[in-house]
């Protein structure tokens, strides 16, 4: 009886391994090949952000072209070429009419509530003396930019460990601004 549990023991164990060991293999292989999403790091999340603040505001705008539109011209048609077979009955053309407005309204409300929480969080930095990195870094239109810090340093008449060291600084805070809860992880 002893030797049977014994046995059953080391045939879980085995079994228990084998599907852990399959797994990492899965996940890791998922990762190397781009599958899984990685987490993107609170600093990283924030550049992107500031990265793309003009896009946001451009987004915006398209999503008031796009119900200005369709409040002109009604719904695209649909190619008569196509023909689609449906069992279901869809939806009429009024309820698609209904339903593609409100989710553009829906983008244009999320985009600006993100714009905005932007704008604040960028407030409450933007007297610091050293805010112009950022302003030039990231906030300005494309052609106005400055990539590199060594470009940033000579405009700005500082070192360049100085530009980096408070543009990481200024990051840092909008990272507690924007995502507080990157203080809870750390707790």
């Amino acid at each position: 009886m002893s030797k049977a549990i014994n046995i059953e023991k080391a045939f879980e164990d085995a079994a228990k391994n084998v599907v852990e060991e399959t797994a990492k293999r899965i996940v890791d292989e998922l990762k190397s090949n781009n599958m899984i999403k990685k987490e993107m790091s609170y600093y990283k999340r924030v550049e992107l952000l500031l990265y793309n603040y003009e896009n946001l505001k451009d987004a915006v705008k398209q999503k008031e072209e796009d119900i200005n539109y369709i409040d002109e011209y009604g719904l695209p048609e649909k190619s008569k070429s196509i023909v689609v077979y449906s069992s279901s009955g869809g939806l009429s053309k009024q309820d698609r009419y209904v339903e593609l407005k409100e989710k553009y309204i829906r983008e244009k409300i999320e985009t600006e509530r993100d714009l905005k929480r932007i704008d604040n969080a960028l407030d409450k930095i933007r007297k610091d003396k050293y805010f112009d990195i950022i302003q030039l870094k990231y906030l300005n239109i494309e052609e106005e930019k400055i990539s590199t810090d060594e470009l940033l340093a000579e405009y700005l008449g500082r070192d360049r460990t100085t530009v980096i060291r408070n543009r990481k600084r200024l990051i840092n805070k909008l990272i507690t601004i924007l995502f507080p809860q990157s203080i809870k992880d750390v707790i």
